[in-house]
């Protein structure tokens, strides 16, 4: 067994300030590019929990692609286990964590399909072989081998050699409404400074939590 009882003595984050009650994200926008100025690996990499029909919760990694309002969006096959189950329950939670940064974001929200126009430019600005891969995977589901998808791979480069990749039917993207969205910054002593902003109607309230 591993040992981790001694903990990290976290540094500074930096202090959380919201200029813009009316703008809940646009602090998450610039945490995301400064990740991105540092060099962070997958700087715009999220867990979202979603629940399944039987009422338990389930996470994965997903990359955020859209950042707007106070909307956030990615994209994914459309009949992967966690579109199942955002189609029987659209409550989803997010969490995105820069430990270079000593920051985290934990967001609760809403999901729903994003416009097939949106998926369409999206799509067309991927490499070519990530389109391939959309078309060869069927996400979540179970195979014999690792030679099943190679073999897809294969077959559907072959068959859009020459051709423009076109975007797959059951592949798109969802938009999530955030309601809730907590700022956490690491500071020295494990004072660590959070803040939780709500929506409230058309309005947001602001508050400060204990570590």
């Amino acid at each position: 067994m591993g040992d981790y009882s001694k903990g990290v003595d976290y540094r500074d984050g930096g202090e959380i300030k919201i200029d813009d009650l009316g703008k809940p994200l646009s602090l998450l926008d610039s945490w995301i590019s400064e990740a991105k100025e540092r060099g962070l690996v997958e700087p715009n990499a999220m867990s979202i929990s979603t629940v399944s029909p039987s009422g338990s919760p389930r996470s994965r990694m997903v990359l955020l692609k859209m950042v707007e309002g106070d909307e956030i969006g990615f994209f994914t096959n459309l009949e992967s286990d966690k579109s199942l189950e955002i189609a029987g329950c659209d409550s989803v939670a997010v969490t995105m964590w820069w430990p270079e940064m000593e920051r985290q974001v934990r967001m609760e929200g809403n999901a729903y399909h994003m416009e097939r126009s949106q998926v369409e430019d999206y799509h067309h600005s991927r490499s070519r072989k990530s389109r391939i891969g959309a078309w060869a995977s069927s996400q979540s589901r179970e195979m014999d081998s690792k030679d099943d998808l190679r073999k897809r791979f294969e077959e559907f480069e072959s068959r859009f050699e020459g051709d423009e990749v076109p975007l797959p039917p059951h592949w798109g993207g969802f938009r999530i409404t955030v309601n809730r969205i907590e700022y956490w910054s690491g500071r020295p002593s494990r004072l660590h400074e959070r803040i939780v902003l709500e929506r409230h109607g058309e309005e947001w309230s602001q508050r400060r939590l204990y570590p």
